[in-house]
């Protein structure tokens, strides 16, 4: 029987997606009568656990790529032993009953290190992990090629892998980033899980060729609010969305662009390293940096569309399913996961990933009568079988009781 769930991940906060299920995870387990521990690298921790008996610790520390200290960069992006150190502290002094807990991770690679993996599987606990993306498999994480800016075929960790310069730093990350994954491999860091959450169909099929068969997989869509907000009115705004960090696999520069070759407005909720890059591109474009849950929500339903301009298999996308859930149609990008949240000239439309001009296309096409359509078709289907965190959690528990008892 479950009784313990501690959750890892790198950030204390809401900064991203990941961020997001992990923390809402751990937080729900609490409400659920299980004792619930959130492990974090980075950050402060998120306000909300005080609102709840969650026992979330974090060690306040920065990303490997954001450190002042090469040796402190280099220990930590390979493997930060102080984070193993730590977290075995937490794992020994918790007394944490092995048979009746589940260690499970939602992101570890950027700050933590797969230290915190070997930890928990040499104390003898039955590891899970979702994936958010797919840095367990790419050493780069997203099978993209960053310089040629397209989707990357080649095998993980393959000859033609190693000798190809994919990343947007140059070889000497890349030799980092091949050295953390061949790091993983000898610590056999992906056959310590005793089970993978896949976040979408999509990402399942992408990963599963380069992920152990043996081991137990299980599709587990992303959750979100259970609260049913009456319809948006998209026909009545005329504004463009992108929702997410701004980072060059994600497209904000194309989508800006299109924006304005299009003649539409458009606005960008989050921040990141193409910031600069996206207002050269379009000095029109409105940005907001990282806001809170309310106001993000408040942007997308004073939205013509929420876009999703990825040029990369984007796993899950958690803004395009916020969009329709609230009755606001998605213009998102073909070889990405978000399609499978909406249908095309239904719910929304898709473009040919990396094409500017196909992007332009459908924001041109999609008008306010279509909008209004698209809106209330994307209201009805999804709402037809939400992605609820009571579904979310049903989910999950029954992950962790098939991990404990197999």
């Amino acid at each position: 029987m479950i009784r313990n769930v501690v959750t890892v991940c790198d950030g204390a906060g809401m900064t991203g997606g990941t961020e997001k299920v992990a923390i809402t995870s751990a937080i729900q387990l609490a409400k659920h009568g299980i004792r619930s521990v959130y492990f974090a690298g980075e950050g402060e921790l998120y306000k909300g656990f005080r609102d709840v008996s969650v026992e979330a610790t974090t060690m306040g520390l920065t990303d490997a790529y954001h450190t002042t200290s090469k040796r402190e960069l280099l220990s930590r992006f390979f493997w930060n032993r102080q984070a193993g150190e730590t977290f075995f502290t937490v794992l020994d002094h918790g007394q944490f009953d092995p048979k009746e807990t589940i260690i499970h991770y939602h992101g570890f690679r950027r700050v933590l290190s797969g230290s915190v993996v070997q930890v928990a599987a040499r104390l003898g606990f039955k590891l899970v992990t979702t994936l958010h993306d797919y840095g367990l498999a790419c050493p780069n994480t997203s099978y993209f090629n960053f310089p040629e800016q397209h989707i990357c075929t080649l095998k993980p960790l393959s000859r033609a892998c190693a000798c190809s310069q994919c990343t947007h730093s140059g070889w000497k990350m890349k030799a980092m980033q091949m050295g953390r994954a061949w790091r993983l491999r000898s610590a056999h860091t992906l056959d310590h899980f005793a089970h993978f959450i896949y976040v979408s169909e999509f990402s399942r099929k992408i990963l599963q060729p380069d992920i152990p068969s043996q081991t137990p997989q299980t599709v587990l869509y992303n959750p979100v609010s259970e609260s049913k907000e009456s319809i948006a009115e998209p026909s009545q705004n005329d504004i463009f969305t992108y929702v997410g960090r701004l980072s060059p696999e994600k497209g904000g520069v194309l989508f800006a662009e299109a924006a304005k070759k299009a003649g539409v407005k458009c606005q960008f909720i989050g921040k990141g390293g193409e910031e600069e890059k996206i207002r050269a591109a379009n000095p029109e474009a409105t940005f907001t940096g990282w806001v809170d849950e309310a106001t993000v929500a408040q942007h997308i339903r004073s939205s013509r569309a929420i876009v999703m301009p990825s040029l990369w298999y984007e796993t899950a996308g958690l803004s395009v399913i916020e969009a329709v859930s609230r009755g606001v149609p998605v213009v998102v990008a073909d070889k990405c996961a978000s399609t499978e949240y909406m249908k095309d000239e239904r719910s929304g439309l898709t473009f040919r990933t990396g094409d500017r001009d196909s992007l332009v296309k459908a924001l041109k096409a999609l008008t306010a009568d279509k909008a209004k359509q698209f809106g209330i078709n994307a209201y009805q289907d999804y709402w037809n079988s939400p992605l609820t965190v009571d579904k979310y959690l049903t989910g999950l528990l029954d992950v962790y009781e098939r991990t404990l008892s197999s």
